[in-house]
């Protein structure tokens, strides 16, 4: 869907809306999936990832696309936040969400999606304005609430709305649930909260079988949900995970943050960027908007002192460490941290208890071991092998190196100052082996010069202030004719036009003004011979000749 045309019904957290950055394919799976609702051919799923990878930014655009379309299919969005809750408590904020978005759908009322309204509120508009089904449903809650000992009963109508309303109307609903793990560990069935609901994430087995209000579950915690997935609700969800970012989508995404943040970044430390880090798009994020203070993306050199920066104190950093810390105090044992750093330093290989056993000299049985090894797996520190007693370390080379200085030297004794300069050499070793690889790869070269040129001109061409500022876009116009003015753009786009005889052409950017008559046409070409007078009058001629 244009983004040009989406109507943001619920605040996106990524911030600013052109911060979305790739996921084309994900996002195009996912709404074809949710397109499939009103036929009945969509099942429960559970979308899987670390922190800060994007899947959050994922789902509530998911939702916004289907706000937009105003089918019959209605979103509502629901996070389970950390944070000890009485049942009660949960299932009033539950159902009062649930009820505002679907009215603020129905209603086409974004500030309804967007605030949460009291029973009493909710029941005057739904009455006011026709919706019976609404009423009636708000009625049976509301007497559920009168008897506050029967959290069972109040749970279970909070849960059914969504399914009973969508049973009752004819509408079809989807369940966006985010951090659907803490379900099990946040919720308490008593007021003074001491009796965690370990085991609520089971009231849904049946209801993930819904046809009219299938559930779409993320998680944080990628082995901790698929173990409630799998143990609570087994065969209810179809699991998947977010992977980084493709290789081409993650310099998207760089030069993305560059331009709406202001950060330069230059081309070569673009490419070298996206390489250590895989194309994640949180680690992108972070090493851009990072606080060093003397943070240069200019230079190698200032990028590989800004990635230290990051994993040593920075954002990076903290996140890994509120996955390490929370595991770390749940096995409480110093041994823990010997596995860890094992099973990633060695972690091109699956291994086996016994084998971890005697790798890393550990007091345990064999019991023992897959106890401990079970809770690191839980806590997403290390990863489950083919079998059921091989593991291995987690694929991030990021993790590694924010683990490795935390813990090498209270481990194994090994000094920080070696350990830092075994990493940037490394980190040099990779970048001197990148610079020959695209130097040897004439094609991929001529992707980089031309997709990324392209990709960046839009983006210049997109923002507001880059609209304004007409230096900035011309230092990035090769040649640009003496006096050339850019306007004001309301959508930039590629743009096929239809040729004589029925041959398709695609123009690479199609700028078009809010002023008549100053659309502007780019073709982005990457050649070893300059462009000639007769390139220059056939793409002319392909723009005037097209079909509007």
């Amino acid at each position: 869907m244009d983004d040009n045309k989406l109507i943001y019904a619920i605040e996106e957290r990524i911030g600013q809306p052109d911060l979305f950055t790739g996921r084309k394919e994900e996002l195009s799976y996912f709404e074809r999936w949710a397109d499939e609702i009103p036929v009945k051919l969509s099942r429960s799923t559970a979308l899987l990832s670390r922190r800060k990878k994007g899947k959050t930014a994922l789902v509530e655009r998911l939702y916004n696309i289907i706000y937009t379309k105003n089918g019959p299919l209605v979103p509502f969005y629901f996070e389970v936040k950390e944070g000890s809750k009485w049942i009660v408590d949960f299932a009033l904020n539950f159902y009062a969400s649930f009820i505002s978005q679907y009215l603020g759908f129905k209603l086409r009322d974004v500030n309804l999606c967007r605030t949460i309204k009291s029973l009493d509120e909710l029941n005057e508009i739904a009455s006011k304005n026709g919706y019976k089904a609404v009423s009636d449903n708000i009625k049976l809650f509301k007497d559920a609430l009168k008897d506050k000992d029967m959290v069972d009963t109040i749970w279970n109508n909070a849960q059914l709305a969504p399914h009973r309303i969508a049973s009752v109307t004819g509408d079809y609903i989807v369940q966006i649930i985010d951090e659907f793990q803490f379900i099990n560990s946040e919720i308490y069935w008593d007021m003074g909260r001491t009796r965690v609901a370990n085991d609520l994430a089971g009231s849904y087995l049946s209801l993930a079988e819904s046809k009219v209000a299938p559930m779409l579950v993320t998680g944080s915690w990628v082995s901790w949900l698929k173990n409630i997935i799998r143990g609570q609700l087994p065969g209810r969800f179809i699991e998947t995970e977010l992977n980084n970012l493709k290789e081409e989508e993650g310099l998207e995404a760089i030069y993305n943050y560059s331009i709406i943040t202001g950060v330069p970044v230059s081309d070569d430390v673009a490419l070298y960027l996206n390489k250590l880090v895989n194309s994640d798009p949180f680690y992108i994020s972070a090493i851009i908007r990072s606080i060093y203070k003397d943070k240069d993306l200019t230079t190698v050199d200032g990028l590989i002192k800004t990635l230290d920066f990051e994993l040593r104190r920075g954002s990076i950093y903290g996140t890994w460490m509120e996955y390490i810390s929370r595991t770390l105090s749940t096995v409480n044992d110093k041994n823990a941290k010997k596995i860890v750093l094992f099973l990633s330093k060695n972690r091109e290989k699956e291994w086996t208890r016994q084998e971890i056993i005697a790798k890393c000299n550990l007091p345990y049985d064999d019991r023992e071991a897959e106890n401990k090894l079970q809770m690191l797996l839980k806590g997403d520190l290390i990863s489950e092998g083919s079998t059921s007693i091989r593991y291995k370390g987690m694929t991030d080379d990021i993790f590694y190196k924010v683990f490795r200085y935390k813990y090498e030297e209270e481990i194994d004794n090994f000094p920080l100052e070696k350990i830092l300069d075994e990493e940037r050499e490394k980190q040099l070793m990779e970048i001197e082996s990148l610079q020959k690889e695209i130097k040897s790869l004439k094609g991929r070269e001529k992707y980089y010069k031309g997709h990324i040129l392209e990709y960046v001109l839009m983006k210049y061409l997109k923002f507001e202030q880059y609209k304004k500022e007409n230096a900035m876009l011309k230092d990035k116009v090769y040649n640009p004719v003496q006096g050339a003015e850019f306007a004001r753009y309301q959508e930039v786009k590629p743009y096929k036009v239809m040729l004589e005889g029925g041959r398709e052409h695609e123009v690479d950017i199609w700028a078009k003004s809010y002023e008549e008559g100053k659309d502007l046409f780019i073709e982005v070409k990457s050649w070893e011979r300059s462009i000639s007078k007769s390139d220059t009058e056939k793409f002319v001629k392909t723009v005037e000749d097209r079909r509007l």
